[in-house]
């Protein structure tokens, strides 16, 4: 007689609502610092975020756009329905930002608008691929893989350009945001601007042979970033003859190891801007 093997039954344990929450309270705190990082910075979106629905950008295709007008609209000129087209001219592409021309096919008259709002002269549209492809970490490369895949034009032809834009606004918003961090921990600490902080260091490849570094302080008691600071051990324009006038982007000499180091030795309680005295953990 063959062998056959028996399976009791499987037990099932209740675990309270209170015992529950400890629990994942505990995976929380035992969690790596990556994980807990990536779960601090997850982005919620909600419909708040949505209630002015008519500055929200949308993908639709020309020949739908264009039915629905000749259904519902008519000329203001000759007072015909099931008159007006809507077209693009191609030749006064700026990247994302098209130029639509809707036509009445009775009398010929037409009228033209821009695709996108500008601010500062750049539109709005082609500043929004450039940090989409930022936050991303990618380039004018996946951009125009991007645009191709989508049907959509291509990206602009200086796509380089838009990176300063969001390397002046990234500058002006970190630097009100770590204010902010600063007075909040001073006035939490009494006034006392004697506040601890710990310092983590990067670097852009592995190995500790990268020409950039960068070196942040967090204060312990909120985790906010107080001051960071970027280190180079090479500035492009030095080696460049055409530029002979401009700020060296050299700062450090020596192992790119010691980048970290340097920098809580005394970088930043030199530092006026925030005018806080750290200590090294």
């Amino acid at each position: 007689m063959p062998r056959t093997k028996s399976f009791g039954k499987r037990r099932c344990y209740f675990i309270p609502k209170q015992k529950a929450e400890e629990i994942l309270d505990a995976k929380t705190n035992n969690a790596s610092t990556s994980k807990k990082k990536i779960e601090s910075a997850a982005i919620t979106v909600s419909d708040a975020d949505f209630d002015d629905r008519s500055i929200v950008n949308i993908i639709i295709q020309m020949n739908i756009i264009s039915q629905l007008l000749k259904n519902i609209a008519k000329c203001k000129f000759c007072n015909q329905l099931d008159s007006l087209v809507i077209s693009e001219d191609s030749g006064s592409r700026r990247g994302l930002c098209v130029n639509l021309v809707l036509q009445c096919i009775y009398c010929g008259q037409a009228t033209s608008a821009m695709s996108s709002d500008m601010t500062n002269g750049f539109d709005d549209i082609n500043i929004r691929l450039a940090y989409g492809m930022r936050c991303l970490g990618k380039g004018n490369s996946a951009a125009k893989t991007f645009c191709a895949v989508m049907n959509l034009p291509p990206p602009p032809a200086k796509f380089e350009r838009y990176n300063d834009i969001l390397l002046r606004s990234l500058i002006k918003v970190s630097r009100e945001s770590m204010r902010n961090a600063v007075e909040d921990t001073v006035k939490n600490n009494n006034s006392n601007r004697d506040i601890t902080a710990a310092f983590d260091g990067s670097w852009q490849k592995r190995g500790h042979t990268s020409l950039n570094g960068v070196v942040s302080a967090t204060c312990l008691e909120t985790g906010k970033v107080l001051d960071f600071e970027c280190l180079s051990k090479y500035c492009f324009k030095c080696k460049n003859r055409n530029n002979k006038d401009h700020t060296c982007e050299k700062n450090f000499e020596g192992f790119s190891g010691g980048m970290e180091s340097d920098v809580e030795s005394g970088k930043f309680s030199k530092k006026e801007k925030s005018s806080v005295k750290t200590s090294k953990l």
